[in-house]
This record gives structure tokens, C-alpha cells and sequence, in this order.
């Protein structure tokens, strides 16, 4: 009884310690991780961010001639791992986290980004915006053909080079 006196007078003496939330604005940090958001015009759809978010809250899919970056909140746990090693600083984390919502589909967020099929096989691999940032920052060091091929078709033709190279070698 003697301590929950001692704490009822702490109390009393210090005051509210919490926020009338709503009725009261939040007390949001300026380190506060909230929901992550994607610069469609930024983004080049190179999926980074995919492979590192925890949860899998980010994905990509290729369908036809499209790949989807698609974000579900509801998975996100706001680690802020999608921004840090986004290369094109597409994406930012929000200080935003009132996501409540009925409507299932408002968790989603989508980038469409048109894709390029192999020049072999005719599979949609990557990109067009990934292929021209490629090609912007090699600055013509590859050839240009090498680019526009997937990676299954990439590694056939570079082991017939070299398996050419070492028949040519120990033939001569």
C-alpha cells in the first residue's frame, strides 16, 4: 500500500505523460521510420530493394510486357533496408502512420515499368529504364547486344566464346 502511495504522489506531482491522441497532435521524431513511398519516375525497377526487404513487403513480377514493383503495408515493419539500398534514391520512408483502412486494396502500392525481352529466347528480363541506366553509367564498355540478352542466354554465349577460345588455343 506504502508504494502505490509513493507512486500515486510521483504521479500526481509530474503529471499526463501520454498524448490525447487524437484529439492532440501525435509526437512524431524526426527519426521515425513510418510507410516507405516509391518515386515512379526515379525508379528503375533494378528489385534491390525486393531482395532486401525483411518481410517481403516488396516484390516484382513480370507478366507479358510489364514488371510490377508492388508494396503491401501490411507486411512493411518499417525498417527503412528498401531506401538505404535503393541506388536510385527511389525510395524515402515517410514519417506517415495512420495506414487503418477498410478497403484491403489501399495497402498496395504498384510501379509499372515496361520490360525487354531477350534477343535469343524471347523472355522478358529485366527493365528498359535498367538497361539505359546500365548503358548510361558503363559509358559503351559492353557491348550493346550483351545488354538486351537474359542472364540463361548471357551464360551460354559467354561459355561458347570461351570454350571457342580454348579449342582455337589448343588446336594451334
Amino acid at each position: 500500500m506504502v508504494k502505490f502511495l509513493k507512486m500515486l504522489s510521483i504521479s500526481v506531482r509530474e503529471g499526463t505523460a501520454t498524448r490525447k491522441y487524437p484529439f492532440e497532435s501525435p509526437l512524431v521524431t524526426p527519426e521515425f521510420r513510418g510507410k516507405i513511398e516509391v518515386d515512379p519516375v526515379k525508379c528503375v525497377g533494378c528489385g534491390a530493394c525486393t531482395r532486401i526487404c525483411p518481410p517481403k513487403a516488396l516484390t516484382i513480377s513480370y507478366e507479358g510486357d510489364e514488371a510490377t514493383l508492388k508494396y503491401f503495408v501490411g507486411k512493411c515493419i518499417f525498417c527503412g533496408m528498401c531506401a538505404y539500398v535503393c541506388p536510385q534514391k527511389a525510395i524515402t520512408v515517410s514519417r506517415e502512420f495512420e495506414l487503418a483502412t477498410w478497403e484491403l486494396g489501399d495497402l498496395y502500392n504498384e510501379v509499372v515499368h515496361t520490360t525487354v525481352k531477350c534477343g535469343i529466347c524471347g523472355k522478358s528480363f529485366t527493365t528498359v529504364k535498367l538497361i539505359k541506366e546500365v548503358e548510361r553509367r558503363i559509358e559503351n564498355k559492353v557491348p550493346e547486344d550483351l545488354l538486351e540478352v537474359c542472364p540463361e542466354c548471357r551464360k551460354k554465349l559467354t561459355a561458347r566464346k570461351i570454350g571457342s577460345k580454348v579449342v582455337g588455343v589448343s588446336g594451334e
